[in-house]
């Protein structure tokens, strides 16, 4: 069967974006038919098109190894190397679309101006800086291995331009570094014998350093595989907080609003966690809502941890989560003391002050697990991706037991339907025609978006519009939203004219950032005399409105 996979054959449309500026008015797409095999890649679709049938084709490539990083462009709206990426794996219906890289001026087809890539690189001072008035062996730093190991992790930069030009950010703002220069400085900034890390530090704030909504896009698009947001990006923020050059005045207010409240937003209505003061009970001394009404013993019990913005801003939604369990037999457990899971405070720098938010939290969830109720459901992708990703690290830092497991709820949604007891007969039609966005918090959670599109597509009547990936953010990660409104509303704009586009009646989404972000977009169009006739709808309303529930979705034209 190997041998069979090796050795099969394909024939596609090679589509290539062309553009000579000598004599075309505007770019414009050609196709080219290939017949190829596996290990082809995209570059040897191209040197084979320019050999056989195009020889004006114009494109750049030099050691075939993804080395050089020059053959850099975008395969289906992604940037990417051609020499490492193999046709086959891009094929899209019968097509590989092939564009140059974005961000950057086109001066022939393929090949892309990158000055004002390199220059921002120039901006961060890449080279050693010392300070010659320091004694020699003050001078000179002394380099651990530990040192090593993390001037190592941003050493494999080829310079391929690939995260510049899948950066959001510059999409609305080219003022921004962008990530491959943030990680030059971060290069230097850890390095011992430089006498000029808290310049930098200070420098980059001023850059933009705060402006990065940490949505992975740069990860995504770096051939050598870069950890760029908490390797570099949260390490440098909280840098920045140490020198007392971060975080932004606004993270600042926000933050402080955390450490009076216990949440990231303030409380302006009923909080969910108090909308059912029925289901009051202690459970082992945490004072708790334990909801069961339906007959018989439950398929499961979960602990359900809404986070702050459900549970203070959208409390339709902790309803229509909660009615989505109790319509498959599954009891909850909803911790009255929720508080903020941290990650406010990991995203900005501020990791220090976010022990008693952390330590609370652990208390919680090992006393539901050693009681037996080991499963920790969010329903927020921010929360799910820090209790995910930085809570071990930080109970081996403060010496705390871990004996719970944390699930997405689209997640344990799709793990009951598995095991069949996720009764997707009684769902009823949804008549709408949407598409997904994938919230880039679920992305770090390492939850791949085909979860939720999958639960999408078991709703009658709901038609989802699927186009290839464009990476496309609202704007609300990061801090962003926070410090940064403006960008932050660019950002949810753009997203939603490109969905706009596809005739959708809007965008369906599971995380509360993201719906923040575009129901503020929404009224900023309104605000402005040009609204957009579009709704945003809240996943899981929409799954228990299938289920009979009366709830709708959130926002509207």
């Amino acid at each position: 069967m190997e041998d069979m996979k090796e050795n099969r054959e394909m024939k596609a449309i090679i589509r290539i974006l062309r553009f000579n500026p000598d004599i075309d008015e505007k770019p414009y797409y050609q196709d080219f038919e290939l017949e190829f095999g596996s290990g082809t890649t995209i570059l040897d679709c191209l040197i084979n098109i320019k050999d056989n049938q195009e020889g004006s084709l114009t494109f750049r490539r030099s050691c075939r190894s993804g080395i050089c990083g020059s053959c850099a462009l975008r395969i289906n709206h992604r940037a990417m190397l051609a020499c490492k990426t193999q046709a086959m794996d891009v094929v899209r219906d019968g097509i590989v679309l092939v564009e140059p890289l974005v961000h950057l001026r086109t001066i022939k087809d393929l090949v892309v101006d990158l000055e004002p890539f390199y220059n921002t690189i120039e901006q961060v001072h890449p080279w050693l800086i010392t300070d010659h008035t320091l004694k020699e062996k003050e001078e000179a730093g002394t380099v651990t291995q530990a040192d090593v190991e993390l001037l190592g992790s941003v050493d494999d930069c080829i310079f391929c331009g690939a995260c510049y030009s899948d950066c959001n950010v510059i999409d609305v703002d080219r003022s921004f570094l962008g990530p491959s220069a943030i990680a030059k400085s971060f290069r230097f900034t850890v390095d011992p014998r430089d006498s000029a890390g808290d310049e930098r530090i200070r420098q980059l704030v001023e850059q933009g350093l705060y402006k990065c909504p940490v949505d992975q896009e740069c990860e995504i698009a770096c051939p050598k595989g870069l950890s760029l947001r908490r390797d570099i990006i949260e390490y440098l923020r909280c840098g920045a907080v140490a020198n007392e050059v971060g975080p932004m005045p606004a993270h600042k207010r926000l933050i402080m609003s955390v450490l009076d409240t216990g949440a990231s937003v303030p409380v302006t209505t009923t909080q969910a966690v108090d909308e059912y003061p029925e289901y009051e009970c202690d459970f082992h001394g945490i004072h708790e809502l334990y909801i069961k009404k339906f007959e018989g013993e439950p398929v499961a019990e979960v602990v359900l941890f809404f986070g702050c913005i459900i549970n203070r801003r959208q409390q339709d939604t902790a309803a229509a989560i909660i009615n989505i369990f109790q319509h498959n037999n599954v009891a909850v457990h909803i911790p009255k003391k929720q508080v903020c899971c941290g990650s406010p405070f990991m995203r900005v720098g501020m990791r220090d002050a976010m022990k008693p938010f952390v330590t609370q939290n652990f208390e919680i969830f090992n006393t539901y697990a050693i009681h037996g109720v080991p499963h920790i459901l969010t329903s927020c992708s921010g929360c799910n991706s820090t209790f995910r990703h930085d809570y071990p690290g930080l109970a081996r830092e403060y010496g705390l037991d871990f004996d719970f497991e944390i699930f997405d709820v689209g997640e344990y949604m799709t793990m009951m339907e598995a095991e069949g007891n996720l009764r997707l007969e009684d769902l009823k039609p949804v008549n709408m025609r949407a598409m997904y966005h994938y919230p880039c918090h679920i992305r770090a959670s390492e939850l791949d978006e085909s979860i939720y599109v999958d639960l999408i597509n078991k709703i009658p009547g709901l038609e989802l519009v699927q186009v290839p990936s464009s990476g496309l953010c609202c704007g609300g990660g990061g801090g962003v939203r926070a410090a940064y409104p403006d960008v932050s509303d660019k950002l949810s704009i753009r997203r939603m004219e490109v969905a706009k586009e596809e005739g959708v009646d809007g965008l369906l989404t599971n995380c509360p950032f993201c719906i923040l972000s575009f129901e503020r977009g929404l009224e900023l169009m309104r605000e402005s005399g040009e609204p957009m006739e579009f709704g945003i709808f809240d996943f899981y309303k929409v799954f228990s409105r299938a289920f009979g529930e009366e709830e709708d979705g959130v926002g509207g034209s």
